[in-house]
């Protein structure tokens, strides 16, 4: 961890780790190039020398036995041939002693020349190159035959300092070129880690707000294509987590207002009991009232809780349409006989499902006790089943006054009461159709709702169909 100007920058960080590897490879790459391109440049520059000096030897040869036949003076032969080839000749004699050298007086004549191995092979022509340390020099050796005889050689001592140097200014224009690549790669590859790690520090930096409690964030969906995968699913998920926490914040607060009524309707009753010390049947009856409200209100509370539990599992068996939906209307019969309220079910054929059947009951007795309450005296309720793509259709219309189609979209949400006639008047908590949708989700289901003008409510419970169970087994 390093400081600078009191910023914090972490090397163990993603970013940083990217950078730092991409410079790497980067600095590695560029040495292993620029060391290739030199040593390719040198090679091909010094094969070009060795080809000149072997053609130049040739002629060189040929000349210096031409004059010596002619009774020419050799060292001046030797001078002017040098001269011409751009370096200093030499004519040894078998005993590798300097018979004749270029240089004249101040020459090595009459000393002994020790000649390297790889050019003592009296038959072969051969140019070698050597370095001397602060030069190079090129060194041709060829065979010198006079009237036929075999006289020692011709040695071509070339210095090739400027070669060197051009050799060097080479070196040092490509690890200069190299260089610049290294950092431009290494700036390319800070920019690129620098392009993974922000996003992933934004979402960092959000995750850190929600835990905070600062539930309502998000990121910009930039960058590659996984990186607005990664950016849209959090979206997603951090929008479901504050629109699950404002519906925990509202189901708190209209739970809290829909328990406060029955309980200030209660203590006033309990008050009035208390006051009088014999207390009349219809305040009693009131209490009773009160009573069976609380008790429905917390009941449906404790289902919510229920469904809202994340591990909730249910053990699915296959179930026949009709005889839950028999079941159910037996169990509201007695509610519509007294509201006056006419049950008609049609054949409900042989529909199968697959569910828990305690969870489905509860479901159709929530619907069908709603249908019954906003049904009007001496009305009908039209229970049937319908078969479509593969789904069950279980339709309940009642001959109600029906709901406005603005309201639709919100029944089934938890504690909503539209402000008609319809919800009013039957003091209802608004969370019956809340369950339902609930249970059957858990079923793979779904709730739909319809109202044409001048009807009732239709509602349609959606359950994927299943194939007969086989009773043989």
């Amino acid at each position: 961890m390093f400081w600078l100007r009191d910023r914090v920058i972490n090397f163990t960080s993603l970013r940083w780790r990217l950078g730092i590897s991409y410079a790497v490879m980067a600095i590695l790459v560029t040495a292993l190039l620029t060391g290739m391109a030199v040593k390719t440049s040198m090679t091909i520059a010094l094969t070009s020398q060795q080809e000149k000096a072997l053609s130049a030897i040739n002629g060189i040869t040929d000349a210096f036995a031409h004059s010596l036949t002619l009774s020419s003076d050799p060292a001046q032969s030797a001078k002017q041939l040098g001269m011409a080839a751009g370096g200093r000749v030499l004519w040894l004699g078998p005993d590798d002693r300097v018979r004749v050298d270029g240089y004249g007086e101040a020459g090595l004549s009459g000393q002994a020349f020790p000649l390297p191995s790889q050019l003592k092979d009296p038959e072969v022509k051969k140019a070698e190159i050597y370095d001397t340390g602060k030069s190079w020099a090129a060194y041709t050796s060829a065979p010198l035959k006079i009237a036929g005889k075999s006289s020692g050689r011709l040695i071509l001592v070339q210095d090739l300092s400027a070669l060197r140097q051009q050799y060097v200014q080479l070196q040092q224009r490509l690890w200069l070129l190299g260089g610049v690549c290294s950092i431009l790669v290494t700036a390319m590859g800070l920019f690129l880690a620098n392009s993974l790690s922000s996003p992933l520090e934004r979402l960092t930096r959000a995750i850190g707000r929600i835990r905070a409690g600062e539930l309502h964030q998000s990121v910009p969906a930039a960058g590659s294509r996984e990186m607005i995968c990664l950016a849209e699913t959090f979206n997603d998920m951090a929008a479901r987590i504050a629109q699950l926490d404002e519906q925990r914040r509202a189901f708190i607060a209209d739970a809290a207002h829909e328990l406060r009524t029955p309980l200030a309707s209660l203590q006033a009753l309990a008050e009035g009991m208390q006051q009088n010390s014999s207390p009349q049947t219809g305040e009693l009856e009131a209490f009773v009232r009160q009573t069976e409200r609380l008790g429905r209100l917390v009941g449906s509370l404790l289902l919510l809780a229920k469904l809202d539990n994340p591990e909730l599992q249910i053990i699915p068996v296959p179930i026949k349409a009709g005889s839950l939906l028999e079941e159910a209307l037996w169990v509201m019969k007695p509610l519509a006989a007294e509201r006056q309220v006419k049950l008609e079910m049609k054949e409900a054929g042989e529909a199968w499902i697959e569910g828990d059947p305690d969870w489905l009951h509860q479901a159709l007795v929530n619907v069908l006790g709603n249908a019954v309450y906003y049904t009007p005296t001496g009305g009908r309720i039209g229970i049937q089943t319908e078969i479509k793509q593969g789904q069950v259709h279980v339709v309940i219309e009642d001959s109600g006054k029906g709901v406005p189609m603005e309201v639709l979209t919100r029944l089934g949400t938890r504690f909503f009461r539209p402000s008609t006639a319809r919800e009013r008047s039957s003091g209802g908590s608004g969370l019956g159709l809340s369950i339902v949708k609930d249970i059957l989700r858990l079923h793979n289901g779904r709730l739909e709702f319809a109202s044409p003008p001048g009807k009732g409510l239709t509602v349609r419970l959606i359950i994927p169909e299943i194939s007969p169970p086989d009773q043989n087994l």
